[in-house]
């Protein structure tokens, strides 16, 4: 029928309605190209097959934060091989909450608002991976999971903001413009520190491109914003002919609604969790000399996560820090299996992690303290 018309009218006119249709299609074809984002092209998955949200999150009814305990990971072995130790995750105890809750997110908005530059940073292409996130977080995971911990408000059947009931904080549904203040809320509002990694432009391999880290053991993270999975870890000894191959494959192969999970340890001299440097030495340094307090050593564990999310197919790193008294360990009975460890620092596929971690300078003091 529209040919019919168009045959009616007079050659001129009949041209400037093709044209007028043309330039619309014209529009349309541009600004889809331009709404993809541009880091999807090379994410290896088969999209049609996989899931786009996140899977059901179950609810913690009766939880009470105050009376929980910080949980307890002792993943030191007798022998420490360079591996992924990757095992399986679940969705429902990605974050967790404890009696330090308070404590902890007080004490993380107290070192982003002190040292911005070390422990918050987003690039813009991270943007879309960050505002997916924080709206899972907020609108959906910690009210289904932690409904006496945080509740949704609204007025008149609209759904306006989150409600924080240990902090007494109202905050916005809807992500910030500005990707950093979505990242300072995220990293007030639970005890993880998070690391989106985008793949990269050439496709080859993952690269960070937003963190809120304040908790970082031993390496400013600014300095690993923009760099790839494999340069990240170039300080790590053996990372490149142990790790790299198998890290940016499994790293590829994550699959929608998989939680991944892993652990590791170290011991350093005191209770701070904000530690951008001191925690490693490496070939060539000269080891320093010091004397330690053993009440006040700690065994720092990291309890690791990561997963895809489902919009963005961006990859979200996350852990939690945990810090343990050498006298708890002592009280659990595993003094002589953290001995073991401290000497299988030399012995596995990695010998080199003896000196990384430290224990040339501390290793003796604490063997001997752990077998009084």
């Amino acid at each position: 029928m529209m040919h019919s018309t168009l045959s009616q009218l007079p050659g001129w006119l009949t041209l400037l309605c093709f044209a007028f249709v043309s330039s619309i299609l014209l529009a349309l074809i541009s600004f889809h190209r331009k709404a993809k984002p541009s880091h999807t092209s090379h994410v290896k998955l088969e999209d049609d097959k996989e899931p786009r949200c996140y899977p059901a999150v179950e609810t913690l009814h009766g939880f009470d934060w105050q009376e929980t305990e910080p949980v307890k990971i002792r993943p030191f072995k007798p022998k420490y091989n360079l591996t992924m130790s990757i095992q399986d995750g679940s969705v429902n105890d990605f974050i967790l909450m404890d009696r330090n809750y308070l404590n902890r997110v007080q004490l993380r908005k107290e070192i982003m608002t002190n040292n911005p530059e070390h422990v918050l940073a987003a690039e813009t292409v991270a943007k879309s991976a960050v505002d997916e996130f924080y709206t899972w977080l907020l609108r959906v995971y910690l009210p289904t999971r932690y409904p006496r911990m945080f509740q949704l408000k609204s007025i008149k059947g609209r759904v306006l903001y989150l409600h924080n009931l240990p902090t007494n904080e109202h905050l916005p549904l809807t992500p910030p413009e500005n990707p950093l203040d979505s990242l300072r809320i995220l990293g007030g509002l639970v005890d993880e520190d998070f690391l989106f990694l985008l793949p990269s432009d050439d496709g080859d391999g993952y690269t960070l491109k937003a963190f809120v880290t304040c908790f970082p053991n031993g390496f400013d993270t600014l300095k690993k914003l923009n760099l790839k999975l494999r340069d990240i870890h170039k300080p790590v000894p053996h990372y490149k002919e142990k790790l790299e191959k198998s890290m940016d494959r499994y790293f590829d192969k994550i699959k929608v609604g998989k939680f991944m999970k892993r652990a590791n340890w170290a011991i350093q001299p005191n209770d701070h969790l904000f530690k951008v440097a001191g925690n490693h030495l490496y070939e060539g340094d000269d080891l320093p000399e010091e004397k330690f307090d053993m009440n006040k050593m700690r065994l720092r564990v990291e309890r690791q996560y990561l997963h895809r999310l489902p919009q963005s197919r961006a990859l979200l790193f996350s852990f939690k820090t945990l810090l343990y008294t050498l006298p708890e360990i002592k009280s659990e009975g595993l003094a002589e299996d953290l001995v073991g460890a401290i000497d299988g620092l030399r012995q596995g596929n990695a010998p080199g992690f003896h000196l990384y971690k430290r224990a040339a300078v501390w290793g003796e003091f604490v063997k001997a303290y752990l077998r009084e």
